[in-house]
């Protein structure tokens, strides 16, 4: 018997249950769609983090699953907090994260050895002459890593500059993302590089849709699974 969980939240306004409820539905099929035929919900009734005790419910038993099912990466980031590191934590533990919306999270062994086109992308914080000495540096130790570990090939290399990060202000990634066809791959110095909100980070990896391999993290596997 495969066993998963599913968590979800909500909050106790009058309209909210019928539309949860109908989510619970979702997520629930969307489980046996995947092949879990024992499936646990937890759901917490509250927008407010310190709240959440279903979430906390859920950690303190999460060895007896195999899968973790959520709504979306976003919806599951703006209320638990540390949405990247949470989910390598289940995975390390030995579950899979199912998302309908986003598809499947997952790290992966890194294919050192393929043949990939690879766009890179940094963002740099700082003062004008920071930037412009900063800059350099990290797009060589791309290249290095590159050249020295890889069969990949760069084509072409982004970054955009900002003082105070804020949202609006990395136009080359939506260039980046304009151009996704190019890629087979996204090299980054660090997941954060992509942005530094957790759940913009996630809705920008739903909209590149490339595999991500960030030299501090690893191997961001994208994924989609389908509802059948």
């Amino acid at each position: 018997m495969k066993k998963a969980a599913i968590y979800h939240f909500t909050n106790q306004s009058k309209i909210r249950p019928v539309v949860y409820k109908s989510q619970l539905n979702q997520l629930e099929a969307y489980a046996l769609s995947l092949g879990y035929d024992s499936v646990d919900i937890f759901c917490d009734m509250s927008l407010k983090k310190f709240e959440h005790t279903e979430f906390e419910r859920f950690l303190s038993c999460s060895d007896q699953y195999e899968a973790l099912i959520i709504k979306s990466f976003y919806h599951f980031s703006r209320n638990t907090g540390k949405c990247i590191e949470i989910m390598r934590a289940l995975q390390e533990k030995g579950l899979s994260i199912y998302s309908p919306e986003d598809g499947k999270f997952t790290w992966e062994d890194v294919p050192l050895t393929v043949p990939l086109r690879v766009a890179t992308y940094t963002v740099l914080h700082g003062s004008p002459n920071e930037m412009r000495e900063i800059l350099p540096v990290k797009n060589d130790i791309l290249r290095l890593f590159v050249g020295k570990k890889t069969h990949w090939a760069i084509a072409d290399q982004y970054y955009d500059k900002t003082l105070y990060q804020r949202h609006g202000e990395q136009m080359n990634l939506s260039e980046l993302i304009a151009n996704k066809e190019r890629y087979d791959l996204l090299l980054v110095h660090k997941l954060n590089d992509i942005n530094w909100d957790t759940a913009r980070f996630l809705k920008v990896r739903n909209e590149l849709k490339l595999d991500i391999y960030s030299l501090q993290e690893g191997y961001l596997k994208y994924r989609k699974e389908k509802l059948n």
